[in-house]
């Protein structure tokens, strides 16, 4: 099962089972922690919102949070035996193999998938961490590392944000990371139960890749089952002599070369403008961009970029009017294959479309809703919001101008305001110039 904690266009959080594209919702105000602490279990919860969801709600336009929005408790390891020594210079201490080690994060910075980090005044190295974290599915003390897994109710992905300026300092004194620490971590997007990662088990973790992009290109990481303390290890010595609540936060620390840390001389560390993807396989990615603190985004509604195509209109407008030829020059990286639609789209076609999302297979159908022959056409999406492209001739061919226009859709302001709306204006300039290529090159 795939959980995420959504914001509802009522305005409750709740939590909501994945499914097909869809987020079947479960009642206002129900959060994932709120189903944990009653005890019933995920597969309980499952069975009510699919036998009776609340809402229903495509996954693709819902305001995702942090599956856990705030944690009762955040630990967080250095469980990859690669990252602590590529860290510390190649020298990993004695004590590290005689126990896991943990430092508290805050449960109060917590952020979603897609929020905006801001970078602490003053830091001059911020950082992301590659990580996986568990979440405890019930209170739980005492626990024994063979049979410690059991009280998981699912994993996530996990980036620690860190200001390592500050961190060589405090990590001088006995106490540890504190402030270097305390600003932000993003989690998400989905909460996955373990049943779905059992057929990639391998050692003491799993055969699934985790990695780290910045502005689009890898800069490092590894594999799950790399691990050197299994998660059964880190709960039962994070459960000694305490009790670890349901919802707490429990972290694997980074992967090998998962961090800037570790690729010093090789890699710049961040600064605004920057956006990070940090990405488990079978778990999803969080990514997020980087901004000095106080920036606020300006909602823009109307998001157009313009191309020069060294073509006449009619032969431009002639591959956009073909839906089957959508995924050829689509730059989102979200859409597939055309499942259903005419040859030619015309005012009134309807079209559905292949998409993925989070690594989740969704479909979209889609209306056209304006038409002017080689000049104009644009389609409505379910959340009501357009897609437009027009077409001019000027010297030297066509230009093409594509717009999401989110003025005609009633959560518009909303969605242009999150992460959504800057996904879509990196998707129109990624997919202008493949558009261009396509049809200069007469692919």
């Amino acid at each position: 099962m795939r959980w995420v904690t959504y914001r509802s266009s009522d305005g409750s959080e709740r939590c909501g089972l994945v499914q097909g594209g869809k987020i079947l919702g479960h009642t206002p105000g129900m959060t994932l922690l709120d189903v944990l602490r009653s005890g019933e279990g995920l597969e309980a919860a499952a069975a009510l919102v699919t036998s009776n969801p609340a809402e229903i709600v495509d996954l693709a336009w819902a305001d995702i949070l942090a599956p856990i929005p705030v944690p009762p408790s955040v630990r967080d390891f250095a469980a990859f035996e690669r990252h602590v020594a590529g860290a510390a210079g190649g020298t990993v201490s004695p004590v590290w193999y005689e126990e896991p080690i943990f430092h508290f994060s805050n449960p109060a910075a917590i952020r979603g998938p897609r929020d905006d980090v801001p970078v602490p005044p003053g830091t001059t190295a911020w950082d992301y961490e590659v990580e996986v974290a568990a979440v405890i599915a019930d209170d739980c003390s005492d626990l024994d590392p063979a049979t410690a897994e059991s009280h998981i109710a699912g994993y996530l992905v996990y980036c620690d944000w860190s200001a390592r300026d500050l961190s060589a300092r405090e990590m001088g004194f006995v106490f540890g990371p504190s402030k270097s620490k305390d600003s932000a971590t993003s989690l998400g997007p989905y909460l996955v139960t373990p049943d779905e990662l059992e057929p990639h088990r391998s050692g003491k973790g799993y055969t699934l890749t985790m990695d780290g992009y910045v502005n689009g290109e890898p800069y490092g990481g590894g594999t799950w089952d790399e691990i050197h303390w299994s998660f059964g290890e880190l709960l039962a010595h994070a459960s000694r002599d305490t009790t670890l609540r349901a919802g707490d936060i429990i972290a694997s620390g980074p992967v090998g070369t998962g961090c800037i840390l570790e690729l010093a001389g090789r890699r710049d560390y961040l600064t605004p403008g920057d956006t990070v993807r940090v990405e488990v396989e079978r778990l999803g990615a969080v990514e997020a961009r980087i901004v000095a603190k106080g920036d606020r985004l300006v909602p823009e509604m109307m998001i157009s970029r313009s191309v020069l195509i060294a073509a006449p209109a009619a032969a431009v407008f002639d591959v956009i009017a073909d839906p089957r030829r959508h995924g050829h020059f689509d730059g989102s990286g979200t859409v597939a294959d055309t499942i259903t639609g005419p040859a030619r789209l015309t005012l009134g076609a309807e079209f559905s479309v292949s998409m993925v999302l989070y690594d989740v297979p969704y479909e979209v159908t889609n209306t056209v809703v304006e038409y002017e022959e080689n000049r104009r056409i644009a389609w409505a999406h379910p959340g009501r919001h357009r897609w437009r492209y027009e077409l001019a001739e000027v010297e030297g061919g066509t230009l093409v101008t594509e717009t999401c226009d989110f003025t005609t859709s009633p959560w518009g302001e909303r969605v242009a305001g999150s992460a959504w709306g800057r996904r879509d204006a990196e998707a129109i300039e990624q997919t202008l110039p493949r558009l261009k290529a396509l049809i200069e090159d007469g692919a």
